[in-house]
């Protein structure tokens, strides 16, 4: 059968060496998105024809085409002659090998490891017989999403608005975010009513707030190559509590003010009572020293000395009454003698 339609070939005017005689699974062209970091398979399995038996080896070239770097193409890793040979320049040589020890045996992919953006290209493999077979891997290497930051801005009461904010700092565009509700039992990760869309991609806004928004909520970021989550729990108080919690410590407050100025205004009337009784005792004091003296003392004079609290000397206008003749005497000339120098009511 082989040989038959190498003659039918012949008799199209096809020549020998022209002949399709390997061939690549799923030869073609293939576009991958990885991420940064991760490893990666570059399949290049495949198979001889009958047709191409014959003592030449195989011989498997790949190729890395890069837009930062135009020009001649370069072939990073080869096999020829049971020999595996790396090239130079393409920044691959310890990162990348062979899937098999012996790619001969029908089987020419290779492994990428710890990829960067920078690998981020067009590859190819080239296995050679008697004809050239070729398969191209579009490679896309991309970060994936940082671990973004969850927060919520508002007043967490019900009846209220809180806006539930979420942001990635790093990352290969374009980011997609969405939120979700974590809560037990809840329709698995569905968000509850009175939820929309913010203005800014990450944001989700919460309209009147119930105790059916508590919970916990997650905001996953991703792009091509990978996602990033974050994860904010909510926990609305009853707006009833809150007035409750005001009004209460506004009376705290006005227990301690109203407890201060009682016991001022106390003060001040222990203080008055005080003072008018010194008064009283002045002004019957001062009378005995005016009866004891003959009525020598002038009453303005005694009424301001007894106001002002006036003891010359030391003695008492208390003498005046419960001293001896002698201590009366004498507390009524000095209570003469300092109403005549005005010592004792500064002023009159």
């Amino acid at each position: 059968m082989a040989g038959h339609g190498a003659s039918l070939l012949l008799l199209l005017g096809i020549l020998p060496g022209l002949v399709r005689a390997v061939r690549i699974h799923g030869q073609g062209r293939e576009e991958l998105y990885l991420a940064q970091g991760d490893s990666v398979k570059l399949g290049c399995p495949y198979v001889l024809e009958p047709e191409d038996h014959g003592p030449q080896g195989v011989g498997i070239e790949w190729i890395q085409i890069t837009p930062e770097q135009p020009g001649p193409e370069k072939v990073f890793l080869s096999y020829q002659d049971h020999h595996v040979n790396y090239g130079g320049g393409s920044g691959l040589r310890d990162r990348v090998a062979f899937v098999q020890s012996d790619p001969g045996q029908q089987d020419a992919s290779i492994r990428l490891a710890d990829l960067r953006v920078s690998d981020t290209g067009t590859y190819q493999c080239r296995v050679k017989k008697n004809t050239v077979a070729v398969h191209e891997v579009i490679v896309t290497v991309q970060e994936k999403p940082a671990v973004p930051q969850c927060w919520s801005e508002g007043e967490l009461i019900e009846g209220g608005s809180v806006l539930l904010r979420c942001y990635s700092r790093g990352g290969t565009s374009p980011l997609a975010y969405q939120w979700a509700k974590l809560a037990e039992g809840y329709g698995g990760g569905r968000l509850p009513s009175g939820t929309i869309q913010g203005r800014a991609p990450g944001d989700l806004l919460i309209r009147s707030v119930t105790q059916i928004h508590a919970g916990t909520y997650q905001c996953r970021v991703t792009n091509r190559v990978g996602y990033s989550v974050c994860q904010l729990t909510l926990s609305p108080r009853p707006r009833c509590g809150g007035v409750a919690g005001g009004r209460q410590a506004g009376i705290i407050v006005g227990s301690v003010l109203g407890s201060l100025l009682l016991l001022s205004l106390l003060g001040l009337l222990i203080w008055a009572l005080i003072a008018r009784y010194q008064r009283k005792e002045c002004q019957r004091a001062c009378s005995d020293c005016r009866s004891t003296s003959g009525d020598t003392v002038p009453t303005r004079a005694c009424n301001v000395c007894a106001h002002h609290g006036y003891s010359p000397h030391g003695i008492s206008y208390l003498q005046c009454q419960h001293g001896d003749g002698d201590e009366r005497a004498a507390a009524a000339l000095l209570c003469q003698e300092g109403i005549r120098h005005q010592v004792a009511c500064p002023g009159i």
